[in-house]
């Protein structure tokens, strides 16, 4: 056993995030004590008063290399002790993850009975941590749990464990020196090639005290300006755009106070968008940019390096096919991002190649990940360049959340010089790769030979030989020197693949703009929800069938012609070659209540996930030092515009991956949410798609497709595209159109708009009656959103994909569910699916669901509302419209019923429910079952392998009373008015089989009904055939009944095991085996609305005015809420469940999140680790994530060590304040 310690100092120290003067005065860090004095003396000078931005940016300080996340690197088992040394004014705590420690001693802070191991100001405290696993761990303090600006993580008391492989080493990537800390390093492993590795921390809800708020990067203009003046004369407009959730343009402007507004940031950096603008206006001033030629709306160049220089976020660094890893570490207190990486592609579970290959990943507070890019840097290509990666969450990438991944393809000796005077630093070779070649007059290297100029709009990039006359300018000497061997159009400087002899398919796309129309009431004649600036890709081939550009538009602005994301498709193994024509309208744009004047009309671009292309010119973007990889319209003012009216991309798809995901990236903030994205699914080799209703005719694009293979075998196949933010206008019996929920303001980025799924939505509101009919076709008809239909025992897939714009949402689909890996069927069974922007996933449904109409549906409280869901479809015998494919109808049969195996009495009724003892709900509904325990969550327990019959019955006297402190939906809501059912349902999630048709507890489709009116009762049977943990919960009422308190669970147990009780929450489990488990089962709640003191009139003050952070949260109808002024887990009782075990028992914990609101949520246990999957031994996470409405997983653990483990969730903001957290008290 190897023991390394480390001497860990907390001190106070301003942090700049960039060259604009945002920084946090009020900073702190953890470092190492070598450090301490260099940081201290940063605080010592540091400006005061703050220089002006706006009048003296020369002043401004500048970002410090050594302020920066402390990275701890040790060997997978070693002992790890940190000697650590409070120096701030305030208490503070390092609570780690991944590793083992004792929680009475070195938690970081005080839980239940254990002893306080924070630290009191000038005092010291030893930690000791034992390292047993490979991977990245957060750690943060403790002591303060305060998840707003006066608490301590937001400021940045954070860092991150990387526990290396055993024996090996790390080097500085420039000088070649060991190193004890750093973002970047290189590491050694004997035996195995060098890996260069990047530490990444993703941060949001940080404070800034930049003494103005950056302008708003969209400017205004009156009327169109002619080619050659600037897009925005004189001073720019100064709003509070930089955080969406704060400001408006009232209060924006240079002020004498600070700013008011938080940041993003990516490893304590951040390059805002409104900066660039506000950057681009002084060039103008200076006279440094030729207008004619660098004439730019914002968006389409905030990430070039040829305007702006190089960001203040993080550059990795690397030679093409460099190994490499990202540790990836979320040490934010809020959001749930989703990082995405161009061009490369990894495995969601380093090291196995069963996991589905991804290019973006959900990451939620206090979780870590490791990410390994295929083919290490440039991806397996070996491709050259600026790579940015980024939240794509679009509000938070316009915030400043980005980097770049720089692949050099010539040695760096730190002689070199970027195009705008900047020193190259050195980058040594990696050991075990080759050497890269030394620059040469004839064969500068990336990016020397692009004929730029600094400051200038980046270039365009040069025709290939093969483009068509008239596309592309001809390239420099210095080009073509530096091209690829036989240069394809859309592959200038890297070939996608070396196989000359890959087939290649081509699709030509335009860009247009229309009205779509997303929503009409059934015969048209009621209200209709549009968007007349709608933007999508549509095939070229479409619109000459339509007799023209205008025609098409024409159609579809009277209706008679209808249009949904694009869906193309190509097999493994092909080239996809596709030309871009760019047919926006030019000119200036007039504001909306949604978006801002947009004075001209910037290029458009095609960027693609997953699949393998040359970043330099098929990237659809504008990064760094690389070209604008984009299509022109006659608004952009050089001669050279009409070279580039089309332009053309090569993919290749090197793997099955199913969905692929495309979208602009030169004006997404702006036209993706107006629809302006796509899905190409790859599909396996030797493929075939063809028309679900004629199998004779092959789909070109289109969302559902019939696809056979070459061995005779077919699946059905779905494309679901979500879209948030999407701003429509009602219009209601000839009125004109109203806005549905715009931002304050024109182009601001809180949250507004409304979803829809394909380009379609069936709002509840537009379903008016009872509640419990809101599904019923028998009532309202079939929704207007894609109908799914097949027959039981198919093979139907559904490629499902975020097209926009910023929240993460779940997928549910009744009575179906899919193993979570494809590829995998040892991988766990899902039924739900938690997915954020541009992530894309592909559901092998199980072909064992029974006939009948199944809700598929986003389920999170709002979604549903606004109509995100629609029907599945499952025909008992072979209709005529629709040919059956081979294995309809032959799915394995339900067994059966001849009587049940576990027989439940459950009854819903009214009662106050008491979360904790100051506050609860009188408006409370609950479960209950006969012979359970009392006033407690519901919770049942089954076998494998045996049947369910509940008899549910409804003991309410009739509706319930509305409030107005209800939680509200964005749109289209009114608690105050809302009608509340009287009949009540118990819906159970669907990983229980069932017949849809009776046992749903829900009333959809065709379906009969399976709710229950007040006195009457209804039986419900689900067969058990895997293990794991069920939601349980109403489907009567989605918009009350869930928050007013009925939800539970169900529990499958292994066959042969015995619970000590069939009912609540906790228990002893024997297994067949003789050994004991015991088991806690936890339902999470989000967007109960809790009283204080019972008294309906004092509703609980929400802590934040986002419609998805509402209401207040618990675990099993309980709340362990904190104090604001001094939050602490120290509570010994605290009114949530406390699960009492002894040393060295096993424990089985099943979460099930019954949540109304679609905020993620994270989730770990103190001292505790657990496979990143179930069904594999390793690697090991110490935090879950991505948890949303529907979500259930399992963990098992050892309880090893003596004290109070707490659980809870990750989210200082708001979820720990709000009471998600509970303990594990080991004797």
């Amino acid at each position: 056993m190897t023991v390394r310690s480390f001497d860990v100092v907390a001190l106070q120290v301003p942090i700049v995030y960039n060259t604009y003067g945002d920084h946090d005065r009020d900073g702190t860090l953890f470092t190492l004590a070598e450090n301490a004095a260099h940081l201290r003396s940063i605080g010592e000078h540091f400006p005061n008063p703050f220089p002006d931005p706006l009048t003296q940016p020369d002043q401004l300080p500048v970002p410090d290399p050594l302020v920066r996340p402390l990275v701890l690197r040790v060997h997978a088992g070693d002992t790890v002790v940190v000697r650590f040394h409070n120096q701030l004014r305030r208490r503070a705590g390092i609570h780690p993850r991944g590793v083992g420690y004792d929680v009475r001693t070195a938690d970081g802070g005080q839980v239940g009975r254990n002893r306080d191991s924070a630290v009191e100001p000038g005092d010291r405290h030893e930690y000791t941590w034992e390292c047993a696993e490979e991977g990245v761990f957060l750690f943060n303090d403790l002591a303060d749990l305060r998840g707003g600006e006066e608490g301590s993580n937001a400021h940045g008391l954070f860092g991150a464990l990387v526990v290396e492989p055993r024996g090996a080493t790390w080097t500085d990537p420039v000088t070649g020196e060991e190193i004890s800390d750093g973002l970047y390093a290189d590491v050694h492993v004997p035996g195995e090639p060098s890996f260069r590795e990047y530490v990444v921390f993703m941060q949001d809800e940080t404070d800034n005290h930049n003494p103005v708020n950056p302008p708003h990067p969209a400017h205004f203009c009156d009327e169109p300006r002619p080619h050659g003046h600037s897009v925005a004369q004189g001073q720019p407009r100064l709003v509070p755009e930089i955080f969406p959730e704060h400001g408006d343009p009232e209060h924006g402007g240079h002020a004498s106070g600070e700013a008011a507004h938080s940041m993003m940031l990516m490893s304590l950096r951040t390059e805002p968008m409104g900066w660039r603008s506000l950057a681009y206006e002084r060039l103008i001033d200076q006279g440094r940019l030729d207008l004619t030629r660098d004439q730019m709306v914002g968006e389409e160049q905030h990430h070039s390096s040829w305007l702006f220089g190089d960001p203040s976020t993080p550059i990795l660094r690397a030679y093409p096919g460099d190994r490499s890893r990202i540790r990836l570490v979320h040490a934010g207190v809020k959001e749930t991002h989703v990082f995405h990486l161009h061009l490369h592609q990894w495995h969601a579970v380093p090291g196995n190649e069963n996991s589905p290959i991804i290019d973006s990943i959900s990451i939620s507070p206090q979780q870590a990940f490791t990410i390994e890019p295929i083919g290490g840097a440039g991806s397996v290509q070996k491709a050259t360049g600026d790579i940015i990666w980024h939240c794509h969450l679009y509000p938070h990438f316009h915030a400043g959340m980005w980097g770049m991944w720089r692949v050099f393809n010539t040695l760096q000796d730190g002689s070199g010089h970027y195009p705008d005077g900047t020193p190259i630093a050195a980058l040594r070779r990696l050991p075990g790769h080759d050497t890269p070649p030394a620059p040469t007059a004839r064969r500068p290297g990336f990016p020397g030979f692009i004929p730029g100029e600094f400051p200038q709009k980046s270039p365009r990039p040069p025709r290939t030989p093969l483009m068509p006359e008239g596309m592309g300018r001809e390239p420099t000497e210095l080009e073509r020197d530096a091209f690829c061997e036989d240069p394809q159009p859309g592959e200038a400087f890297t070939k996608s693949t070396l196989d000359p002899s890959a087939p290649v398919r081509r699709y030509d796309l335009v860009v247009l703009q229309g009205n779509i129309n997303y929503y009409n009431t059934s015969g048209g004649h009621g209200n209709s929800w549009h968007d007349h600036r709608g933007v999508f890709f549509v095939l070229a081939e479409e619109i000459e069938a339509a007799g023209g550009v205008e025609e098409f538009q024409r159609q579809l602005e009277e209706g008679t012609r209808e249009v949904a994301p694009i869906a193309i498709r190509g097999r493994k193994g092909e080239v996809i070659e596709l030309s871009l024509t760019n047919e926006l309208p030019v000119g200036c744009h007039e504001s909306t209540a949604f978006d801002p004047v947009l004075p001209l009309q910037p290029e458009c671009g095609l960027h693609v996930h997953l699949v393998k292309f040359d970043p330099l010119v098929s990237d659809g973007a504008s990064v760094g030092w690389n070209y604008l990889s984009g299509t022109a319209t006659t608004d952009q003012g050089d001669e050279a515009r009409e070279l580039y009216r089309t332009w053309i991309y090569r993919w290749y798809c090197d793997e099955e991956f199913g969905t692929v995901f495309f979208h602009d990236h030169l004006l997404a903030n702006e036209r993706q949410r107006h629809g302006l994205f796509g899905a190409m699914i790859a599909e396996p080799e030797g493929a075939v798609w063809v028309d679900q209703h004629d199998h004779s005719r092959e789909v070109r694009n289109g969302n559902q497709a019939v696809v056979t293979l070459p061995d005779g075998t077919a699946f059905r196949e779905q494309v679901l595209a979500m879209a948030d933010f999407v701003p429509l206008v009602e219009h209601g019996h000839g009125e004109a159109g109203a806005p549905i929920n715009p931002p304050a303001y024109p182009g601001g980025l809180e949250d507004h708009g409304t979803v829809a799924v394909g380009y379609r939505c069936a709002p509840l509101h537009e379903r008016p009656g009872a509640p419990d009919e809101f599904f019923s076709s028998a009532v309202h008809g079939d929704p207007g959103t894609p109908l799914l239909r097949g027959y039981p025992g198919e093979d139907i897939r559904l490629r499902l994909y975020q097209g926009s714009h910023e929240e993460q949402h779940t997928l549910t689909v009744h009575g179906m569910r899919w193993h979570a890996w494809p590829a995998d069927p040892a991988s766990p069974v899902r039924d739900q699916q938690t997915l954020g922007i541009s992530e894309a996933f592909n559901l092998h449904l199980e072909p064992d669901a029974s006939p009948g109409d199944h809700l598929w549906g986003f389920t999170a409280a709002d979604d549903t509302w606004l109509g995100a869901w629609g029907l599945f479809r499952l025909h008992e015998s072979e209709v005529d419209d629709l040919p059956a494919l081979p294995g309809a109808f032959a799915g394995p049969p339900l067994p059966p019923f001849t009587r049940p195996d576990r027989r439940y009495r459950v009854r819903v009724r009214p009662r106050e429910i008491h979360y904790s003892d100051q506050r609860s709900d009188p408006f409370g509904l609950m479960y209950s079952v006969d012979g359970g325990p009392a006033e407690q969550t519901m919770v049942l327990r089954c076998r494998v392998g045996e049947w369910v019959e509940v008899e549910l019955h409804n003991e309410l006297s009739g509706p319930g009373e509305a409030t107005p402190f209800d939680p509200e939906f964005s749109a289209k809501d009114d608690p105050d008015s809302r009608e509340i059912s009287e009949w009540v349902s118990l819906h159970a999630g669907s990983l229980l089989r069932t017949d849809v048709r009776t046992g749903d507890g829900s009333h959809v489709g065709d379906n009969p009904t399976s709710l229950v009116k007040p006195g009457d009762s209804v039986r419900l049977r689900w067969f058990a055939d895997r293990e794991g943990v069920v939601l349980l919960q109403d489907r009567a009422d989605i918009r009350n009944h869930r928050h007013r308190g009925l939800v539970g669970a169900l529990v499958v147990e292994p066959a042969g095991a015995t619970p000590a009780d069939w009912t609540g929450a906790r228990t002893r489990l024997r297994l067949p085996d003789g050994s004991v488990e015991h088991e806690l089962v936890l339902v999470l709640q989000d967007g109960v609305r809790l009283y204080h003191d019972g008294d309906p009139t004092q509703p609980v003050t929400d802590l934040d005015t986002e419609v998805v952070d509402q209401g207040q949260k618990a675990f099993n109808h309980r709340s362990a809420h904190l104090l604001p002024r001094h939050p602490s887990l120290a509570d010994p009782e605290p009114r949530t469940p406390v699960l009492e075990v002894r040393r060295g028992d096993a424990v089985r914990l099943h979460l099930a999140v019954g949540a109304d609101r679609g905020r993620n949520h994270s989730f770990e246990v103190h001292g505790q680790t657990w496979p990143m999957e179930e069904h594999l031994d390793g690697p090991r996470v110490g935090s879950l994530g991505a948890l949303s409405a529907g979500s259930v997983r399992s963990l098992r653990f050892t309880a090893d060590r003596r004290g109070d483990w707490a659980y809870r969730t990750g989210q200082l903001r708001w979820g720990l304040s709000e009471g998600l957290w509970g303990l594990i008290r080991v004797r």
